[in-house]
């Protein structure tokens, strides 16, 4: 599975859960506090349209907007859809993962910026299901692909950027999926 194959993954993931979610859980609490699960999924489409923005040279949302998880009102599932889609088209374009973008956290390759927005929709997929007591498993068949993006991504240089937290210790019984989210510094609570 190629790089933009594993990004059509997890945005997929992150379709599912946020079409799964009902208006009455929106204003719950998350595994990231003080966020709730609206701001949290509001995140997430700003995440991957920051992206977005970044491989096309243009501002779609600022980096405050996506730190600060400014919420979005009404239903997410079309505005995920539609950040999940753009991101797909963004990447998929010709040249994209060759050329040098030229990102907050210095000029990279196409190739190894992409990861970031990959293992961000499934981490937060991840802890939209979470934060909910629902379980998440991603497909058997990406999870080699998952796995070699994730031993990438997450290095001590990205985790002293502040991409992603220290890994945890999962659980001996962890799944797969519970095993790459550990390695992305999120906390496996059973």
């Amino acid at each position: 599975m190629d790089q933009v194959g594993i990004l059509k993954v997890a945005v997929g993931e992150l379709q599912k859960v946020v079409a799964a979610l009902d208006e009455s859980e929106m204003e719950m609490a998350t595994n990231c506090e003080p966020w709730t699960i609206r701001q949290m999924a509001s995140h997430a489409a700003n995440a991957q349209l920051l992206w977005v923005g970044i491989v096309t040279g243009e501002e779609i949302v600022s980096v405050e907007t996506v730190m600060g998880a400014v919420p979005y009102p009404g239903d997410l599932a079309p505005i995920v859809s539609d950040a999940a889609e753009r991101a797909v088209a963004a990447w998929s374009a010709d040249g994209v993962l060759e050329a040098i973008q030229a990102t907050p956290f210095g000029a990279m390759a196409g190739s190894a910026v992409i990861p970031f927005p990959i293992i961000d929709a499934l981490g937060h997929a991840w802890d939209l299901s979470m934060s909910l007591g629902r379980t998440i498993e991603f497909a058997p068949e990406a999870i080699p692909a998952i796995s070699a993006v994730v031993a990438g991504a997450c290095t001590d240089g990205s985790r002293g950027m502040g991409l992603f937290g220290a890994p945890t210790e999962p659980p001996a019984d962890a799944t797969e999926t519970e095993r790459l989210m550990a390695a992305t510094g999120r906390v496996i609570a059973r």
